[in-house]
This record gives C-alpha cells, structure tokens and sequence, in this order.
C-alpha cells in the first residue's frame, strides 16, 4: 500500500499533511467514544440501570477495539515512535477479556499473595480483611502492617487433601448436639497434616516478608473468612487470630491451623446456623508484622448513636488495643467535626489511675485538652479524622477502624458498620434551609458525577500539593487538569470553570464517586476561597454554607445493589479501565511503559497525538510550490493558505487567484483574524527605535527564529474546517498558534508560541512577562523561558474558544512592537491595563 509520503512531488506532500490530520480527527473520534463507553460502565456500576454479564463482554470486546485502533493512529501520526504501547495494551486487554467472563484472574489458584499484589477485588481469594488492607495500602497509599494472604485456594487444598468437606459434613449431619459436632471438627482438625506445596509456599512468602522486617519481628496469624467483616454480617469474634506468633515456619503453620479450626468452632457453628455446609465462609489467613503501638484505639466515621450530625467518634488507649476490641477496656472519647479542620465538639478523658486502682473520667466542651491527660494530641486527632473520611469515600459507607500509633499511624483494620435507619429529612425541613440560603451560583456548567459536597472552599491548579488539601474541602479549579486526581480523592466536590463531563478528570471523578460539575464558566471568581459551600450538582446549584438537610437526604440513600455479582465484576474491570496514573505529560515517567490502565494510554496517545499535530509541518520543511492562496486582508500582511480539504467555502480559485475572508471556512483562523485586525488590537503609532535597540538587532539570525518558512516575506497557515496551524513573522516577531475548535469541548486546544524582537534583551523579557500574563487570564497554562512564551489552552467550549481566539489576534497584534517600548518594568502593568481597556472599549462598541 503506498503511503501519502510515498506520492509524487507535491501531490505526495499536500496527501501527507491532509493525511496526518485525518489520523488526528479519527483519534479524537475513538478518545471520545471509548471516554463515552467508560462513562456508560461508570453509570452502570453507579446503579442508573440494570445489566448482566453480556453486557460486560460486549463493553470490553468494544473498548479492545477501540483502544487497540488508538494505538494504531497514533504511530502512524508519529511515524511507530510509541510502539511499546502494544505490549501495555496487550497486557491489560488480556486481562479484561479472562474478567469479564468472570474468571478470578491470573493468581486464582496462587496458595499466598503478599499485600502488594492484592487490591480489594481480591476478597474472594484472599478474605475481606486482607483485601481491604492491601487496597488502602496500594490505592490509599496509607500505612499498613507488612503482610501476606495465604490464599482461599490453600485452604481447599488443605481440606481437600484431608477429606476434611465430606468428613464434617458427615459430622454436622449426625443428629449430635451442636458442641459434639464442635469437639469432633477440631479433632480431624488436630489429625490433619499441612500439604507439602502449602508449607513450602508459607516459608517462602516468610522469607520475603522478614527480610523488609527483620528477623526478630513478631507476627500475628490472622483471620480473613471471605464474607468477614462484610456489610450483612460481620463474624465479629467469631473467628480466631493468633498473637505474638514467632518468626519460624513451625509456629506459623501451627497458628495457621489454630485460625482454620476455628472456622468450625462452636460459637461459628452457632453463629452461621443449621444451613450452613462446611464449603460456604472459606478461610483465608493474614500473616503481619505485629506493630508496636504507644496509642492504639479505633474510630468509628460517624458517632453510632448520633448518625446524623456531622461527627465521628474516636476511642483511644495507651498501648495495644487489645483490651478495648474485646471490651474490657474503657477508653478516652473524642467526638469531633466530620468538616475540615476537625475541630473537637466533645471529650471524655480518663485521668491516671487513682491509688484505689479506679479511673476518673472528665467531660468537657472543645476548649482545648486537658495537658497531660490525654492519648491523643490535636494534631494526632485531626489526622485520625482526615484518615477515617478517606476510608468512609473508598468504601463507600461508614467504617469502624482500628488503628495504632507509634512513630506513625498504621491502620489495622477497616470494616463497614451498620448505622440505624434514620428517615429521610422531611422536603419542607430542607426547603426552609433552601430558602435561608439563597443559591450563590446556578444553572452553570455540566455534570460530570452526581452527588451532593460540603465543606470549605479552596482553589487548586496542577501545582496544588495533594498533601496541603484539606480533606473534605470542596475543590475550585479553572482547569480539569488529570494532574489533580489526588485532589479530587479527598475533595467532597470539584467545581472547574471549564471543561466537560466526557474529559480524563470527569473519569476520574466518578471513579472516587466525587461529586462533579464542569464548564461552569467563573466558579474560582464567585467562590471565593475559605467559604463553606453546599452543592448539589443534579440541580447545578450552590449554598452559601453548609445544607444539613441535603446531606442528611444523601446520606440516607439505598446502596445495597452494589454487592450483586455483576457490580463485583464491573468494578475488576474498571480497575483496570479507569484510572490515571500518567497525569503529568511533562514528568520523566510520562513514557508508553508505564501505562497501567486503558485510560492511561488514552492519555498518553491523546498528548502525544496534539503534540505531533502541532509539531508535524516541521517534518515537512519542503512546502514550496505546495497547492496554496495568497488571503486579501485589510491590512499590508501577507498570507497564504494551504487546505486540507474542508477550510475553504466552495472551490478554490484558479491558479493565481486569490482568496478573500469570507471563502475561509477555517473556524480558529477567521477568530485570530478578526481579533488581529479589530480596532481594539491596532498600534497607531510608530514605535520609537533606539540605538541600543537597533545595535541588539544587527545580525540577528533570523533563521534562528522563523523556523524555516519557504514562502520568503509571507506567513502562512495550513487550515481545515475545524483547525489551523498559523505561522506568523512579523518583523523579528515570529508567533506560531496551532489550534483545533469543535463543538466538543474536550477536543479543543489552542497552543501559542511567540519568540523574537528587536529590542535589547531586557525589553524582550518585558514583553514576554506582559503576554504571560495576559495569557494566564485566558485560560492559558503558561511556560516562559527568556523571550520565549509557550502556551496551551484545553477543553474550551465553543462560545470562550471564539473568544479566546479572538484575544490571541488582538494580543499577536497590540504586542508586536512592544518590545521597543518598554522603558522600565513598570511598563508591564502599564500596557497589560491598556490591553485590557482596548478590548473592553472594543467590546463595547460592537454591542451598540
């Protein structure tokens, strides 16, 4: 097959640009269509509708399709440059296809998986503590005991290999008293032997997990039943953990045995009931490195017997929790403020022990902690508090943690806990909150993820540190950058001011379930930073305060389909769909082997793709004597056009002729062009020149900053109906704007480069800081080295992408002789007021 490259002459060079493009287009087209398939599993996975297992295999077999094509265009744009992206979508296609027909995956039948391998999709294998713990230590990337899950698989091999299903079957169907069939279960328990593969396995996962521990570590043998610690029952103490094991095989294994017995012990027999058979509740076993604590204690994410107030209660004493799980322990009480900073609401503090051996306790309001009486300082309490609203948002409901802290805070369990049903908030309690608190902002922007948020107000951009968020806080950002992905985790909402709801962070948002609302035009300017909010994205409104009764409304809400099967199986697949880990194009790591989603090789092929569009007419330096037509403008510019085949309004002219304004159908230059040539963008003036400035602008090579235009003394522009790559010398100024304008809103981007000048360096550093600034109130990201600008704009709707565009011209314009006009640094804030009152006079004047 010839390639566009591979044609003759010219006709080969104008196919290779329009061929390029149209690879451009088409990839947009599947980026777009499979963020509208992820969208569609997300809907599904939050309960909209109702769907089966065909539906899984189809989703995926389309979302293979469409991601592989991805791959497909993007090296032929880039000419194979990212061929590694084959090998990660082979990789992660493959496991999506053995999920989706509900295949465990690659370790089903591994006999132990350490924590690092687990996430919580696990907990058929592995049990439910293990899995929750290894997914707040993977995706929560909080602390954890160091650990390995000997696996479900091992415990049918044991029981199995030791007839042991048939035999107690055989036991509980004798008709005996429920504690006979106990002492006989424990007994064949006492006679079975360890299967030489599963011994082996222990020891080797022993090894691994003492050499990052050290060898005179303590372990604890854990259980970690699949079903334990679930949301309809818990097995709270039914099941046996083993403390205080020693580091060595035989006393492991020994332990090992001790918590499978127990699976059968009289109290589980009791608790499971007479239709229970010896297969249901397998066992899987947690073996950890026992944390020593100075204060250990557990937190509930709510009050129990409060659950509708906006607190959570935290118990703690000084050493090991050990006491207080097993209730024999009182402990001191903090009932805190579930909205960030967390402040104290109530305490119950025990004093040192009396001489009778009796403890005091002390209530007192939040006004500050008794010195030396509590376990806990504030700042150890605000970090408990942030620690449990996390872990409320990641498993989706109220969560009774046990915890421990030493020199760090490590959490050692988290499971679901069933609050009283309260009834919802009645509709005329929450309309008179409604009315107290008019809407600050309404009827803006487009729903990325339902929901209802909270909290204070703080503004973000890619540079916010994750850590300086304060959990809870409602996030207020110009752009839906993926860079802020972490934020959006403890944010209780994200407003942006542009942006749409089929973007890489809307994604993002409804996988942590954050309540979402994008494009809603000048959020950052009306809510302000430090102001707590409420708002409720389905209505696109926003309360000054926060609104007790809506989320009381939220909270009351049914999620208990979310533990059908399918809803198992749709969250695997998501797994490893959804998420971004490549956020920052910029960073080192930003390369195709470290995609581990298919989202993140949409990213990845996505950037690229823009950056090779912007970049391509530099692969083709050769454009002399290409198909192109001198534009009549109003002003002595000259300026020729090379079309792709859909940037003119009918036929192009004949061979000589020229084109006029009104035959461009080029949406992004028509814009440039009318703000280059708009009375608000015009220098009436010469600009002075002096010596220096004319001394700094002999011999300037001006190949250095044209980048190789082979129409001498025209600028020039390669357009399509919906994008244009324009180059623009003027004088020593060069300016290159590459700019894509749809109606969708997440495939719009414009970049700008500007560089040159005549003036002494100093001035040319003033102009540049002027057009950053101006930029930066554009919607602009902005990159300033010297006199060199760079800037990139994403995800404009089509009404700001106009006016952008607009903007650009007029700046391109008003900016080009700047340079030598800059006496001093104040000239900076001197001419951005003047830039901004030329357009506002120029406003004004096309309204009347």
């Amino acid at each position: 097959m010839t390639s566009p490259a591979d044609l003759p002459g010219n006709i080969g060079k104008a196919a290779a640009f329009a061929a390029i493009f149209q690879l451009f287009r088409r990839l947009l087209s599947l980026n777009n269509a499979v963020l509208e398939k992820i969208s569609h599993m997300e809907s599904a996975l939050a309960g909209e509708y109702v769907f089966d297992k065909k539906f899984l295999v189809e989703v995926v077999n389309g979302l293979n399709d469409l991601v592989r094509e991805v791959i497909y265009c993007l090296n032929n744009l880039t000419g194979n440059a990212y061929l590694g992206l084959y090998d990660r979508y082979e990789e992660i296609a493959g496991k999506l296809s053995v999920l989706a027909v509900g295949y465990a995956g690659p370790y089903d039948r591994s006999l132990t998986l350490p924590y690092a391998l687990i996430t919580s999709d696990f907990d058929g294998l592995v049990g439910s503590k293990n899995a929750t713990l290894s997914e707040i230590q993977n995706h929560l990337h909080l602390r954890v005991p160091s650990g390995f899950a000997i696996t479900v698989a091992a415990y049918r091999l044991f029981m199995l290999e030791n007839d042991l299903f048939a035999r107690i079957d055989a036991v509980c169907a004798a008709g005996i008293p429920r504690k006979e069939q106990a002492r006989q279960i424990d007994l064949l328990f006492s006679e079975a032997r360890l299967p030489h593969g599963l011994a082996v396995a222990v020891q080797e996962e022993m090894a691994r997990l003492l050499a990052g521990c050290g060898p005179d570590s303590v372990l604890a043998v854990r259980s970690s039943a699949v079903g334990e610690d679930g949301e309809t029952r818990s097995f709270a103490g039914q099941f046996r953990s083993v403390l205080d094991v020693a580091p060595e095989l035989p006393a492991v294994l020994a332990a090992y045995l001790q918590v499978l017995a127990s699976r059968f012990s009289l109290a589980a027999l009791e608790y499971l009931g007479p239709g229970s058979d010896s297969r249901t509740v397998p066992m899987a076993v947690g073996v950890q490195v026992v944390i020593p604590s100075r204060v250990a204690g557990v937190t509930y994410s709510r009050t129990p017997d409060a659950p509708e107030e906006n607190s959570l209660l935290i118990t703690s004493v000084r050493g090991a929790a050990r006491g207080l799980v097993a209730g024999r322990t009182t402990a001191d009480r903090f009932t805190v403020s579930r909205t960030w900073p967390f402040p104290l609401l109530e305490s119950e503090i025990l004093t040192p022990l009396a001489p009778a051996g009796r403890e005091e306790p002390l209530a007192f309001l939040a006004n500050g902690l008794r010195r030396g009486s509590s376990s806990l300082t504030p700042e150890e309490i605000r970090k408990l508090a942030e620690q449990a609203l996390l872990l409320e948002k990641a498993f989706d409901g109220p969560q009774d943690i046990e915890w421990a802290l030493g020199n760090e805070l490590v959490i050692l369990q988290s499971r679901p806990f069933t609050l009283p049903i309260k009834p919802s908030p009645l509709p005329t309690e929450i309309a008179a909150e409604l009315q107290a608190s008019a809407p600050i902002m309404e009827n803006r922007g487009q729903i990325a993820q339902l929901g209802i948020g909270a909290g204070l107000v703080v503004h973000v951009d890619q540079e916010t540190d994750p850590e300086q968020f304060p959990m809870g806080a409602v996030a207020v950002a110009r752009f839906p950058d993926p860079r802020l992905s972490p934020i959006v985790w403890k944010a209780s909402a994200i407003i942006t001011d542009i942006g749409g709801p089929t973007g890489h962070l809307a994604t993002i948002a409804r996988e942590y379930r954050t309540p979402a609302l994008f494009g809603a035009g000048n959020a950052t300017t009306l809510l302000p930073e430090g102001e707590e909010i409420t708002i409720d994205v389905e209505n696109k409104k926003v309360y000054r305060g926060i609104i007790n009764g809506l989320l009381r409304l939220q909270a009351t809400e049914d999620f208990s389909y979310r533990s059908a099967p399918e809803l198992r199986i749709l969250r695997k697949l998501l797994r490893w769909i959804a998420p971004i880990t490549l956020a920052n194009p910029t960073a080192v790591d930003f390369v195709p082997e470290n995609c581990r989603t298919f989202h993140d090789i949409l990213r990845f092929s996505h950037e690229k793709a823009i950056d090779g569009l912007i970049h391509f007419h530099e692969e083709y330096p050769g454009r002399a004597g290409l198909p192109s037509y001198p534009v009549r403008l109003p002003a002595p510019l000259k300026l020729r056009v090379i079309d792709l085949g859909s940037g003119l309004k009918g036929e192009a002219p004949r061979p000589g002729g020229e084109l006029t304004l009104e035959m461009l159908n080029c949406r992004p230059l028509t814009a440039i062009l009318a703000g280059f040539f708009s009375e608000a963008a015009q220098v009436r003036e010469p600009a002075p020149l002096g010596l220096r400035d004319i001394l700094s602008g002999l011999g300037k090579p001006l190949a250095a900053l044209t980048n190789r235009s082979s129409y001498p003394g025209d600028n020039l522009a390669i357009i399509a109906d919906n994008y244009c790559n324009l180059c623009l010398r003027l004088g020593y100024h060069f300016n290159v704007v590459d700019a894509f304008f749809s109606p969708e809103p997440d495939n719009n981007y414009i970049y700008f480069r500007f560089v040159g000048g005549i003036a002494n360096q100093t001035k040319r550093k003033w102009r540049a800081r002027l057009i950053s600034a101006i930029l930066t109130g554009l919607y602009f990201k902005v990159d300033r080295t010297g006199d060199l600008v760079i800037a990139k704009a994403r995800n404009l709707d089509a009404p700001r992408m106009k006016r952008v565009l607009i903007r650009l011209g007029e700046l391109i314009s008003f900016t080009r002789q700047l340079d030598v006009q800059m006496r001093d640094e104040a000239a900076i804030e001197r001419f951005f007021e003047q830039f901004l009152a030329s357009v506002k006079q120029d406003q004004t004047g096309s309204e009347r």
